[in-house]
C-alpha cells in the first residue's frame, strides 16, 4: 500500500495550476476503487462484470478525468447474486494479500432497486479511520448498442506506484457510456449533474461520434421505458435542477469545474447539429 504521504504529494501536485486542492480522501477512494479493479481482472467474477460510467472514463480511459464516487457494471451474464457475494469475498482476500488495502462486501442497500442489485464496498486505505464505503450498483438487464471491450485499469498517477499496470477488465465502449449518459441526462427520474460533464466530456473532446449514437437512442430509450418527450423538451424539464446542484455535486470531483452555462449551451449545440433535439430517440 502507498503511504499517506502520497496522498497529499498528489493533492498539492494537481492543484499546481490554480484549482482546488482536493481532499485526500477523495484520492484515497479512488486509490482503492483502482485496487478492486485489479483483484477483479483475476476473479471469475471478470467474465460476468462489465464496468461503465464515469468511473470507468476515469480508471479505464482518460487517468486524468474527474474522481468518482462509485462503481457501475452490467451483466454480461446471468450470475445468482449469492455466487457474486463468494466471489466477492475471494477478490477481497487477493487485493489485500497483494496490496494490504481493505475493500470488502459491507452490506445490501435496503431500497427497492429495479434491474439492479446495489449493495456497498467498506474501505481501508492508506488514510487513517473507519466507516468509509463505495456504493457499487450491478445493471441485471440491459440492452447495449456495442459489444463490450477490454481495458487496461490506468495506474493515472504516479504516486499510485503499487498499482500493476498489466491488468484488464471488460469495459464499455466510448460510445456505448456516451448513449447511456444521454439517456440519463433526459430521463425525468434522474438528477445527476455528473450525467451532463461527462455527455460535455465526450462530446467536446471528439471522443465519439454521435451520428453513430443517434442510430441506437431510440432503441435504448424504448429498452427503458422512456422517450415519450423529446431529447430537447426532456432536458429543458432539468435544466434548473441541474444547474441548482452543479457545483454542489461536482466540485469535490476535479480541480477546476467548467460553469454549468458553458457545459449545457455545448451540450445542445451538439445535440442540435445532429438533429437530435427533437421528437424521442431524435
Amino acid at each position: 500500500m502507498i503511504p499517506r504521504r502520497n496522498l497529499s504529494l498528489l493533492s498539492n501536485r494537481l492543484a499546481r495550476g490554480g484549482g482546488r486542492r482536493l481532499p485526500e480522501a477523495v484520492l484515497e477512494r479512488d486509490y482503492c476503487i483502482a485496487w478492486f479493479l485489479v483483484g477483479l481482472a483475476t476473479n471469475p467474477l471478470r467474465d460476468f462484470l462489465v464496468f461503465k460510467g464515469g468511473t470507468a472514463l476515469k480508471r479505464c480511459y482518460f487517468g486524468d478525468y474527474r474522481f468518482s464516487e462509485d462503481m457501475d457494471f452490467t451483466l454480461g451474464r446471468e450470475i445468482p447474486p449469492g455466487r457474486i457475494l463468494s466471489e466477492l469475498r475471494a477478490l477481497s482476500g487477493e487485493v489485500e494479500r497483494r496490496s494490504g488495502v481493505v475493500v470488502r462486501f459491507a452490506r445490501e442497500d435496503p431500497g427497492p432497486h429495479a434491474n439492479t442489485y446495489t449493495f456497498y464496498l467498506a474501505y481501508e486505505g492508506p488514510l487513517p479511520g473507519g466507516g468509509k464505503e463505495i456504493k457499487v450498483d450491478i445493471t441485471v438487464r440491459e440492452w447495449l448498442a456495442f459489444p463490450p471491450v477490454p481495458r487496461p485499469i490506468l495506474r493515472a498517477y504516479e504516486e499510485y506506484d503499487d498499482l500493476p499496470e498489466d491488468a484488464q477488465i471488460l469495459v464499455y465502449t466510448l460510445a456505448e457510456i456516451a448513449l447511456e449518459k444521454l439517456v440519463a441526462v433526459t430521463d425525468p427520474a434522474r438528477n445527476e449533474p455528473r450525467d451532463l460533464y461527462d455527455l460535455w466530456f465526450l462530446l467536446e473532446g471528439r471522443h465519439i461520434d454521435l451520428a453513430e449514437i443517434h442510430n441506437h437512442l431510440a432503441r435504448k430509450l424504448a429498452f427503458k421505458g422512456l422517450g415519450g418527450a423529446s431529447t430537447g423538451e426532456a432536458l429543458a424539464r432539468k435544466e434548473a435542477r441541474l444547474k441548482r446542484d452543479w457545483g454542489r455535486r461536482l466540485a469535490g470531483q476535479m480541480t477546476e469545474l467548467p460553469p454549468f452555462e458553458a457545459v449545457w449551451r455545448t451540450v445542445r449545440r451538439h445535440l442540435r447539429q445532429h438533429g437530435m433535439l427533437g421528437g424521442a430517440g431524435g
